[in-house]
């Protein structure tokens, strides 16, 4: 049997949340509505690593670049793909050192700095190498920059919006995408290197925006608290989730909440280190479901798309510039919709049942897509024209796959991976996240256009096997989070004892806080309501 549901609200939060009455809207508390837009800025970093993919891809199609760089073929464009997540990896091993050392704010607004180098040395590349070069940096500054906004998004944003805030920001990766395709496509009629030049140089708007704005961003509540910088993080839960009510007991409760977290992983965890995630079996589930999530996440069947959409259209006579820059961009803003879709609605079915979904649709959809391009080619070599159905049927199937890897694997892998995390492995679990996906990365832009160019059809078979793979995983091994706070979260790997610790932990606290009512029963309040949803 797969991993059971547990009750999906913050037995915690839901008490200080009834208190402000069952009406309570945040668009009615400015100091959210603030918060949401200061979290914009973090969004935008999801913006630009799906701005990169999508340039790439749109870049292959442009009869400009192909001259600048000598024609690259399969060997060749893999590499062009893959040192960017070469230069991540370089990288990643400063990342959560960064975070935890010197914060969240500072490194982000670092690593758009390094970002910027990276784009403007790719605008102006004269030779391959060049260009090599600057999608090394640009690689360095986004690991960066991908570690310290969703940490930022996750531990700055209203409880009962933490999950959809993160959603919402991997979902941005085709905003991105969208970006980049439509501009390509209008690029592609210039008849000089201006054409990539201008997508190229357009990819640093995103760190412009994060710079410029950065005197507009809080520190992580979280990591102040970490750092003894208690009322510091106090002023910034007052001022953006109570609206500056110092009454509101959800402020007490917040504090109280990460407080005690802390203090039970101190006491677990003397030393934390990666070793720390094969300590105990619930840091070994975590770090096995966090290896899943990020080689899944490329590997079913999405980084063919991504990076080769080219490959795929001239495999099916969809050859014309036009045809592919337009197809591309129609593809980014499908994609953008439905995952914007799925992000907002994530709260109300599981994040286990929409994995599950997600999976077995694209499992479906490659199946089908296999048939079709097999046909097609066979087709092709008896008579010289495959038939334009088969074409327009694995066309369907390449916007039917991205429909349904948008129900799930697209808002939620960045989300799930922080909420099955405490927050003293939060940064690192984040950086074993983003390394699997640079690794999953570098043998897709390596392997896939050397598989789809030499396999053909056959090729499709080895995702079709995987997917079937990942199924059974995710049926398996993944659990249920819900919408729990990010502290109560540990209570799905670590256990009842936990749970209990950290209520009676963070209720004892706000008692003693809640001074002038002293016979408030928190307790109840806390844990028994039930969930307003």
């Amino acid at each position: 049997m797969g991993a059971s549901a547990p009750n999906t609200e913050s037995p915690l939060i839901v008490g200080a949340l009834k208190n402000k009455g069952a009406t309570f809207s945040w668009l009615s508390n400015a100091g959210i509505v603030k918060l949401n837009l200061m979290l914009l800025i973090f969004q935008i970093s999801s913006y630009a690593t799906g701005y990169d993919g999508s340039m790439m891809n749109g870049l292959q199609s442009l009869t400009t670049w192909q001259d600048s760089f000598n024609n690259p073929g399969a060997s060749e464009l893999g590499l062009l793909n893959a040192i960017q997540n070469v230069g991540q990896l370089v990288t990643m091993p400063i990342c959560a050192f960064s975070c935890d050392r010197f914060g969240r704010r500072p490194v982000l607004f670092v690593s758009a700095f390094i970002l910027l180098i990276g784009v403007a040395l790719q605008a102006a590349a004269q030779n391959v190498g060049m260009f090599i070069a600057a999608r090394g940096i640009i690689g360095m500054g986004l690991v960066l920059n991908i570690t310290a906004a969703p940490l930022l998004l996750l531990e700055l944003a209203y409880p009962r919006q933490q999950g959809p805030q993160v959603a919402v920001y991997n979902s941005l990766w085709n905003l991105g995408a969208l970006a980049a395709a439509w501009i390509t496509f209008g690029t592609f009629r210039i008849e000089s290197t201006w054409a990539w030049r201008i997508p190229s140089l357009l990819q640093g708007l995103s760190s412009v925006i994060q710079i410029g704005l950065c005197f507009l961003v809080e520190e992580s509540p979280r990591w102040l608290i970490s750092k003894e910088r208690d009322e510091e993080a106090r002023r910034l839960i007052c001022k953006y989730h109570a609206n500056g009510d110092e009454s509101d007991p959800l402020i007490i409760l917040e504090m109280e909440e990460i407080r005690t977290a802390l203090r039970l992983e101190a006491e677990a965890r003397r030393n934390t280190s990666y070793l720390t995630f094969f300590q105990t079996k619930a840091n070994l589930k975590r770090f096995f479901i966090i290896l899943c999530v990020g080689f899944f996440s490329q590997w079913s069947g999405n980084g063919l798309i991504s990076y080769y959409l080219t490959l795929i259209l001239d495999s099916i006579g969809y050859q014309a510039e036009s045809t592919q820059t337009l197809i591309n961009a129609l593809l980014a803003l499908w994609t953008l919709i439905w995952s914007v879709i799925f992000a907002a609605l994530m709260n109300r079915f599981g994040r286990r049942t929409l994995f599950l979904i997600s999976t077995a649709g694209s499992l479906a959809v490659y199946v089908v897509w296999t048939g079709l391009e097999a046909t097609y080619e066979k087709k092709t070599a008896l008579d010289g024209t495959g038939g334009d159905g088969y074409a327009k049927g694995v066309l369907a199937m390449i916007f039917l796959f991205n429909f349904f890897y948008s129900v799930g694997w697209t808002p939620l892998q960045v989300t799930y991976c922080i909420e099955i995390l405490p927050f003293d492995l939060r940064a690192r679990g984040l950086v074993l996240y983003n390394l699997f996906v640079a690794l999953a990365n570098i043998f897709n832009q390596y392997v896939n256009p050397i598989g789809v160019t030499n396999s053909k059809w056959k090729y499709y078979i080895t995702y079709d096997v995987w997917l079937l793979f990942e199924l059974v995983v995710v049926y398996f091994l993944f659990v249920e989070t819900g919408n729990l706070s990010l502290e109560e979260t540990a209570v799905i790997m670590d256990g009842q004892e936990y749970e209990n610790r950290l209520i009676e932990g963070a209720v004892s606290g706000a008692e003693k806080k809640l001074h002038q009512e002293p016979k408030r029963d928190v307790a109840v309040e806390t844990k028994a309501l039930p969930s307003d949803g």
